[in-house]
């Protein structure tokens, strides 16, 4: 009685006979999939936005050293690898896999400094030009020694080839390029490999001591938003309002 009174007067001559209870539609498995990647790439861009790497590493793997076919054998060696490093230096990193062109595997981290034994590779990464070009290059091209960026290669990954450059920019700018442009080149190298499926069940690697988001609820009236003041105190961060109306669904 007390529910078809609250019903009658929220929507009046509208029976409750006729309001059907919402059955959600089964998502397909690339639905499914698309929002696995969304909540990676929220998960990716949280690490990156609270804490402070210094390195962007990509890590390949050279077939005649390894099975780059081998997902199972090539994640045993790369955990190894890495979680030696988060023990006995205090690593910290966050990665995705990717498919290159030709099927096999290579990964990149954003990491901290500490993990790694960095040699000068003798390049330098300049904007806009897709590879790093060697010193050289860039001094005969009269490229402002401001805008070379040094890649290093590391100099303890024995499984391939590697490359290392010092962060740059702001936090906020490096953690929206992890969580959206590498997610997207990992979804796009999916198609192309001819899968829908994550690489290995995963969409990206994580370890060391790690600090996560806190995050802060709060219920206002929409009306009075204006009074309130945020201040985030970091390099990035966000937050959202939403306006309900009386079924608690979202308006906007």
């Amino acid at each position: 009685d007390e529910y078809i009174a609250a019903h009658e007067e929220l929507f009046g001559d509208y029976p409750v006979s006729r309001c059907k209870p919402y059955e959600p539609r089964k998502l397909t498995k690339s639905e499914l999939l698309d929002a696995s990647r969304r909540r990676a790439r929220r998960k990716i861009f949280d690490y990156c936005i609270c804490n402070e790497f210094d390195l962007f590493v990509t890590l390949t793997l050279d077939g005649s050293l390894i099975d780059r076919g081998d997902y199972s054998a090539v994640i045993k060696k790369l955990t190894n690898f890495l979680g030696n490093r988060v023990k006995r230096r205090g690593l910290k990193y966050i990665g995705v896999p990717e498919y290159h062109k030709n099927g096999g595997i290579h990964f990149h981290f954003l990491t901290t400094s500490c993990g790694f034994k960095l040699v000068d590779s003798g390049t330098v990464s300049v904007e806009g030009k897709k590879k790093p070009i060697k010193v050289s290059t860039a001094k005969r091209q009269k490229i402002p020694q401001s805008e070379w960026h040094t890649v290093y290669n590391v100099a303890d990954w024995e499984l391939g080839f590697s490359t290392a450059i010092y962060t740059y920019g702001s936090r906020g700018a490096l953690a929206q390029y992890m969580s959206k442009e590498l997610c997207k080149s990992v979804q796009k190298s999916l198609v192309d490999n001819g899968s829908i499926d994550k690489i290995g069940g995963r969409w990206y690697y994580h370890g060391g001591d790690l600090k996560k988001p806190v995050v802060m609820y709060d219920n206002v009236n929409f009306a009075e938003m204006g009074q309130y003041s945020y201040d985030l105190h970091t390099d990035g961060g966000e937050f959202k309002v939403y306006k309900f109306n009386e079924n608690g669904e979202v308006l906007r």
